[in-house]
């Protein structure tokens, strides 16, 4: 935001002075501080409101109060100069370069803003994709609980035991009875029907039981050779969903050791760093002007250092091996390769995180740390910083990066002691979540104890 967006978040006018900054600013910090609303969140009003003030109070010291803030016009009278080549000189150049700042600041945060469109579609087609595989496995296990439900059902009503008293039954329908035998003339009872008559009156039951054949076994073999192989086959399927399951989650989940890969070139990012050292990320054709028609002079090896001395767009105009010529910014990244290989920032850095992220996530996990501790970070620093948790109970650490001059209500603190470590440098690179330039580290405090009630750290220069 521009000053004077400030000055409309504060509600006064350009004209303001010290004493009406501060008048305001308590005020309306009265009125929406987040512990003065406990049902609605105030917390990033209220860090808008501790920033406009800050920007305030540092634009009334420094004599650049916004008080005539109208409309520029490029028609203002003339008059000579004898610093200038022409021998005139407007009396609105401070106001046209005011303008190119402001609209060059613009279209910067615009580009930040589209990249940072294009990673969350990215990350939206990826879990799209994933969640259409889980979609084919859960059918695939459903299809194999069925065919088990149906298996089981044909187990217990064809079972062995039915079989064979089912065959039994058959054995005395279709056995051999001569009514002519002796032996049964005297047991057999005479009824007035024949329909009443006793079946198994012609058997003698001493000689006949030792006689009757016994039932096969091979129908109650095949059953159970067959069941068996039902019985392999769903396991098989089974095993199968779990290992495709397996598999395409290895696939589609983003390995952390290549997230330098994934960081793509973004055009005019970090323009005030480009000049001075840099390194090649893969052989770089050299060409002798600012044009990838004309023919190279040389290819410059990969991870080796050279000399930017001049950026036009795109292009880098450098020094390497007493050789000059043009090369594509796309192909260098920033610092010495030497620099790189201390902590691994190898590639593009990407866009810098926004105030408050949380960075050095553990295990890849998005998600704040579940807590309700609060920390209220009144940050003075100049420059961009991290403020990072490590946990002397044996938590997973996590760090959080601060813009300069912002301050930052954390709210979600996990319970426990801590160590406060203040990492500090310019330019954040996000592959290895270091700063490339100027890293130091700063022990804010040993040992620190967060429990629910709520703490505040000021940091200073």
């Amino acid at each position: 935001m521009s000053l004077i967006d400030d000055y409309h978040i504060l509600q006064i006018p350009a004209t303001a002075t010290e004493q009406d900054v501060k008048a305001a600013f308590r005020r309306l910090a009265r009125q929406y501080h987040p512990d003065k609303n406990p049902d609605n969140d105030t917390t990033e009003l209220f860090q808008r409101l501790q920033s406009a003030y800050q920007n305030v109070l540092d634009a009334i010291k420094s004599g650049t109060q916004p008080q005539d803030w109208q409309p520029y016009h490029f028609a203002s009278e003339a008059k000579p100069s004898s610093f200038t080549k022409s021998g005139f000189s407007f009396k609105n150049d401070t106001a046209q370069e005011e303008l190119v700042r402001e609209r060059q600041r613009a279209y910067e945060e615009m580009k930040r803003n589209n990249a940072k469109k294009d990673q969350a579609r990215d990350e939206a087609i990826r879990a799209a994709r994933n969640t259409l595989n889980e979609r084919r496995v859960k059918a695939l296990y459903e299809e194999a609980f069925k065919q088990k439900k149906s298996f089981d059902y044909g187990s217990k009503s064809s079972s062995p035991y039915s079989d064979a008293d089912s065959q039994q039954e058959n054995l005395f329908k279709h056995s051999d009875i001569n009514p002519n035998n002796d032996t049964t003339t005297n047991t057999q009872y005479q009824f007035d029907s024949e329909t009443f008559q006793n079946p198994f009156s012609s058997f003698d039951t001493d000689n006949t039981s030792s006689k009757q054949p016994k039932p096969t076994t091979s129908p109650i073999r095949l059953k159970s050779a067959k069941l068996a192989f039902r019985a392999t086959t769903y396991i098989a399927c089974f095993a199968a969903g779990i290992y495709t399951t397996l598999y395409w989650q290895e696939v589609n989940v983003p390995n952390p050791n290549t997230a330098e890969d994934e960081i793509g070139y973004i055009a005019g990012l970090y323009p005030n760093l480009r000049l001075g050292d840099a390194y090649t990320l893969d052989v770089t054709p050299m060409y002798s002007e600012p044009n990838s028609s004309n023919p190279p002079l040389m290819d410059i090896p990969s991870n080796l250092n050279v000399t930017v001395q001049q950026a036009k767009g795109n292009w880098l105009a450098l020094k390497f091996s007493n050789h000059t010529g043009w090369a594509s910014a796309s192909k260098f990244g920033f610092g010495t390769f030497e620099n790189a290989e201390i902590y691994g920032c190898h590639g593009h850095p990407g866009i810098a995180p926004d105030h408050g992220e949380l960075v050095e996530r553990t295990n890849g996990s998005h998600k704040k740390p579940a807590g309700k501790s609060r920390l209220r970070v009144l940050n003075q620093l100049p420059h961009a910083s991290m403020l990072r948790f490590e946990s002397l109970e044996g938590a997973p650490p996590f760090a959080i990066y601060l813009h300069a001059k912002q301050a930052l209500a954390a709210n979600y603190i996990p319970r426990g002691k801590y160590k406060l470590v203040l990492e500090t440098g310019s330019l954040y690179h996000r592959a290895c979540q270091h700063f490339v330039f100027n890293d130091q580290e700063h022990t804010l405090m040993d040992s620190v104890d967060f429990t629910s009630t709520e703490r505040s750290i000021t940091l200073r220069p």
